[in-house]
């Protein structure tokens, strides 16, 4: 594999292990790394393709990684940048399933974590600054970011994320008069048999798992199907996902206490990468009585099945994407993709913080992670760092 490629690899990984708040948190650090350190992508194409994906099922932050990483550098690249996005968090959840069986644990201890979601409050609220003052250069660009901001505040929807980017593309359409010529140049060859490729294996997957499930009541062919029907339906990302997997795995199955559900939600909560990774613990969980073979195979029932589904729809819908972003539509819906994009991680950071307990020393950190962002060179991955180790003396200490 050539040296640029395991650079690129790396920089994801740091983005795994670095990214916390969820989707346009995740956005928030990709910015910082793959767009101002890296300049991998410009800040257009890292929003047109996290507007795209935003409007999928499944997990935005994972199909933005493998839109971007199929136009850098073909399949492999994406299929490698999403098992290295997956596995930190994916590993992390797993471990706890086996603590979770060695020792009964309940109400794990997470002091010691107590600075980061406020310094990751900080690092996205200066990642939309950031991109607001670049991307948005006209009045309507400002009014698309402040409406996006109040209704992503006011209505707490899956479909929320999606509309507020559909809407934001007709308004720039509708107020943009000016004819966009199409820039003259080569389209990229594109495979189109990786779309029917991912379309058929989507297809046979869900029909077979599925008859699977029905016909054998095999808990752990009943465990994959509900993962990928649940993949394939969630929009919104993990906060959608939750109540989904506790109706299904507490309530109705009984395959997993209340009690460890939420003990494990509530660590998921404070680990960086991708929420979906959640699906671990509860794969692994539900399997609790059959053995640790078993466990394992939970844990990995739950990582594959949640993920594949999204993972496939963004194989199928790059090829599109490729080929349209250059139309005149396209071009003028971008610009209010781009400003509702910035409003929505905005809101994304007011959100977070609402859900802090008010203490002033919160406030510190965010104010503080902001300002070394704005104006030192400490870059967001050594925040987390520094915010880490300083929970551990604060709280231990």
């Amino acid at each position: 594999m050539p040296p640029r490629a395991l650079i690129y690899l790396k920089d994801i990984f740091i983005i795994a292990i670095t990214s916390f708040g969820g989707p346009q948190g995740h956005l928030a650090v990709m910015h910082n790394i793959l767009v101002k350190k890296r300049r991998y992508f410009t800040e257009e194409e890292l929003l047109a393709a996290n507007g795209l994906c935003q409007m999928l099922p499944g997990p935005a932050s994972t199909q933005t990684i493998i839109v971007l990483s199929q136009k850098k550098g073909g399949v492999l690249l994406a299929i490698l940048s999403l098992i290295v996005w997956i596995i930190p968090a994916s590993a992390l959840m797993s471990v706890l399933v086996l603590l979770f069986s060695m020792f009964e644990t309940r109400n794990m201890p997470t002091d010691f974590l107590i600075f980061i979601q406020p310094a990751a409050i900080g690092i996205i609220a200066h990642a939309g600054f950031s991109m607001g003052m670049k991307l948005i250069k006209n009045r309507t660009g400002v009014y698309i970011l402040m409406l996006s901001v109040m209704i992503a505040l006011s209505v707490t929807t899956p479909w929320t994320f999606p509309l507020i980017l559909i809407g934001a593309a007709g308004i720039t359409n509708i107020t943009n008069r000016m004819e966009i010529v199409p820039e003259q140049q080569v389209q990229p060859q594109v495979n189109w048999k990786n779309t029917y490729l991912s379309l058929g294996i989507f297809f046979g997957l869900f029909i077979i798992i599925g008859a699977l499930a029905v016909v054998t009541r095999n808990r752990p062919f009943i465990l994959f199907e509900n993962f990928f029907r649940f993949g394939t339906l969630t929009f919104g990302g993990g906060s959608v996902l939750v109540p989904m997997m506790f109706e299904q795995f507490v309530k109705h199955h009984a395959y997993i206490s209340a009690t460890d559900f939420l003990s494990g939600l509530a660590i998921n909560q404070a680990m960086p990468g991708p929420s979906f990774a959640f699906a671990a613990f509860t794969g692994g969980m539900a399997l609790k009585g059959m053995g640790a073979t078993f466990q394992f195979a939970g844990c990995l029932i739950g990582i594959i099945a949640i993920f594949l589904p999204g993972a496939l729809m963004a194989f199928m819908i790059y090829p599109f994407w490729e080929h349209m972003k250059n139309f005149a539509f396209i071009k003028k819906s971008l610009e209010g993709i781009n400003a509702a994009s910035v409003g929505l991680v905005l809101a994304a950071a007011i959100i977070l913080y609402t859900n802090l307990e008010f203490r002033w020393i919160n406030l510190a950190v965010v104010l503080t992670a902001f300002l070394l962002l704005e104006f030192t060179k400490i870059k967001a991955p050594y925040l987390v760092v520094l915010a880490l180790l300083s929970g551990i003396v604060y709280s231990y200490l």
